[in-house]
Parts: structure tokens; sequence; C-alpha cells
């Protein structure tokens, strides 16, 4: 089921276990957002194709139903895709940031490997930009940063005018840090 978005930033779809082809509408749904917020197509590109990952990876490995959000925070759009599982990833999280055992399994047997590709790609795409978060609901929540930060102007205030530290946590590889611990989500 397609949910046409109820506001450029907020919900922009929602969908359930059933429903044929989240993947796909979601990503026809988030290039009509982004490109509406007037991002530019390599932003939008790589933006839709990090999302359709994450919302695969939802659909596959959590229980819905799910929804995927856009919003804006200092100075950056950020895209979340929740679930109702309120478990964070494990092996599968940490495998997103380091590629030394895929590429070694990959060398070693000869063969390309199917599957675990996916949060790499989103981590690539990201910049390390991204992660997961238990939601104020008990839930779980992908994170990802779709467009970087603007640059900062001389007078060391953000691009808003504030004046905000930004945490390690907010461009480590794959970083799990809550919204709540982390002054790059304190506008939520």
């Amino acid at each position: 089921m397609i949910s046409a978005p109820s506001a450029a930033l907020g919900l922009v779809y929602r969908w359930t276990d059933r429903t044929p082809n989240p993947t796909g509408e979601a990503r026809a749904v988030l290039r009509r957002v982004l490109k509406g917020l007037g991002l530019s197509g390599d932003v939008v590109s790589d933006g839709v194709l990090a999302v359709s990952e994450l919302v695969a990876n939802a659909h596959e490995h959590a229980y819905g139903p799910y929804e995927v959000h856009v919003r804006s925070a200092a100075g950056r759009y950020i895209c979340e895709i929740h679930d109702r599982d309120p478990l964070l990833p494990g092996g599968l999280y940490r495998g997103a940031t380091s590629s030394s055992d895929a590429e070694a399994a990959e060398e070693a047997g000869g063969l390309l490997v199917e599957r675990g590709r996916g949060l790499r790609i989103v981590n690539e795409l990201a910049q390390g930009q991204w992660g997961f978060h238990v939601t104020e609901h008990g839930a779980k929540a992908a994170w990802i940063v779709l467009a970087p930060a603007l640059p900062a102007p001389s007078d060391g205030s953000d691009a808003d005018g504030t004046r905000a530290s930004r945490s390690s946590n907010s461009t480590k590889r794959g970083s799990t840090a809550s919204p709540k611990e982390d002054p790059f989500f304190s506008s939520w």
C-alpha cells in the first residue's frame, strides 16, 4: 500500500508484512519526497538506494507494521525506518562496517557472498552516518543521514545559526547512538 506523504517531512510511507513489493513502493515514494525537497540527483539516488536496503532488511528480519519517516535536524535530512522489533541487530550490523571477513570468505572460496552486502552499501552511501536506535515506544528504528550538513559558517555556528557540538557518535560507522544521546538529533 503506498501511503501518500502527509507532508514533505514526517511519515512518508507505511506498510505491513502483507504488502507486496514494499521496497519498490518505498523507493518510489521516497524519490518523490526527496525531489520535492530540492535535493540533488545524486543525493536522491544514493538516499533511495540506501533506504531501500534498510526497508528490505526491516521487512525480512523484523516484524511490522513498518514506517518510513523523513526529518530535518541540524541542517540535515534524516530518514528513519521503523519496525516493531525491539532487538537491535548484532552480527549483521557489525558486518556492515567491517568487510575483512566477507572479503576473506570470498577469496577463500572464490565465490561472491550472496547475502550481507546491503548494510555495507548503506554504510558507504551514508559515509558512516547511519545506525539503529530503540524508539520511545520500545521498537527499533534504523536511521540514515540523506543529505550532509551544510558547511559551517565561519563563526562556529551551524548552518541554522545554532551552536551545537558534534558528538563523535554522529559520524561513527553504523552508530547505535540514540537520538536522545546525540546532539545531532536534538531538534527532534
